[in-house]
């Protein structure tokens, strides 16, 4: 049985990280990083490409979800083999299945052009649309089966308010917003079977009536009704307006957070958010530019992704001048001394 249902978060609190014991941008959490391309050859609006995997996720088995620019999903077994994927109505290069994440059944979320969608180890799939929904997507998936995204559509609001986040729970949508009036665009990407969620949500600029007016993107971490920000310390955006600075990929069973930040220079970082504490991760390439997609971290605390490196050349540049290409390549990344036993 399907119906919604919306949580009653105002009760929630919001809680700094930076009030937490602990909390450190000292610490370091070592890494091994090995590239795994998965190379595709496929025929693409009437033209032979090529493309590799770009990992978005990976379970305590090894096994590991990506896509392809396209819009093309794929399950990738321990041997490297992989396997698409495809909603029923993905039937032409104008569609889409997306893969987001595998949960340790091998159940695998997305989304695609039926909506969002939960794939069984089986093969069978179930679409999932939020009822009154123009549109669905799902990111995250735990062992338990429930599934976190985000829904819109002019009959939950106007400009970036017609955005929410949502828990499909045993049959039932349960609506999950940032409990404050200047929130709004509330996504939820992942999930744990503690039920814990991070995701984040758009805040409107002070003073300003218009709903598609914000200043900045803050991400928290949801637990059983209280929000904790998540904000790495002396993290300084390279930019002037208005993403994020720390941006929560994933989330396993043992409470690690995965995410994406910048250091007090603008540089590019990656952490763990652990029990309180920042570690950033090491080990990655000097010259890795940016990430291809949000990267997956399992209970193992390995990591899978897709990272662009930016490679100097000698005649790349404007009018055969040196310059740099942007090398593009997925990975695995096995942590050095950071496991954590399941708790």
């Amino acid at each position: 049985m399907r119906k919604s249902a919306v949580v009653g978060l105002l009760l929630g609190v919001f809680l700094s990280s930076s009030a937490l014991l602990g909390v450190s941008n000292g610490a370091s959490a070592a890494y091994k990083f090995t590239t795994r391309d998965i190379p595709l050859r496929f025929n693409f609006l009437g033209e032979v490409r090529e493309d590799i995997v770009r990992f978005t996720d990976i379970n305590k088995k090894g096994e590991i979800v990506g896509n392809n620019f396209a819009g093309d999903g794929f399950f990738i077994n321990k041997k490297h083999n992989r396997i698409e994927i495809r909603c029923p109505g993905d039937q032409t290069d104008n569609h889409s299945t997306v893969v987001s994440g595998i949960n340790n059944l091998g159940q695998v979320v997305g989304s695609c052009t039926d909506g969002a969608f939960v794939r069984h180890r089986n093969g069978d799939i179930i679409v999932l649309n939020f009822p009154g929904a123009e549109g669905t997507v799902a990111s995250g998936i735990n062992d338990l089966g429930h599934v976190v995204g985000q829904y819109w559509g002019p009959l939950f609001g106007q400009g970036l308010q017609r955005f929410h986040g949502f828990l499909w729970k045993e049959g039932e949508y349960i609506t999950i917003d940032a409990p404050f009036p200047d929130a709004m665009f509330t996504s939820l990407s992942g999930i744990n079977n503690a039920g814990q969620i991070i995701g984040t949500y758009l805040h409107q600029r002070s003073g300003s009536n218009d709903s598609n007016d914000y200043d900045r993107e803050i991400a928290f971490l949801y637990d059983n009704g209280s929000f904790t920000s998540l904000d790495f310390p002396g993290a300084t955006a390279p930019f002037v307006c208005c993403g994020a600075t720390t941006l929560p990929m994933d989330i396993n069973n043992t409470g690690q957070i995965l995410g994406s930040t910048y250091d007090s220079s603008g540089n590019l970082r990656f952490f763990l958010y652990d029990d309180g504490r920042y570690f950033v991760i090491t080990g990655l390439p000097d010259d890795v530019a940016d990430f291809g997609s949000a990267w997956g971290l399992n209970d193992r605390s390995e990591i899978a992704g897709t990272y662009i490196r930016r490679v100097p050349c000698e005649a790349c540049g404007f009018g055969g001048e040196p310059g740099h290409s942007l090398d593009l390549h997925s990975f695995v990344a096995e942590p050095k001394q950071f496991h954590k036993k399941h708790r």
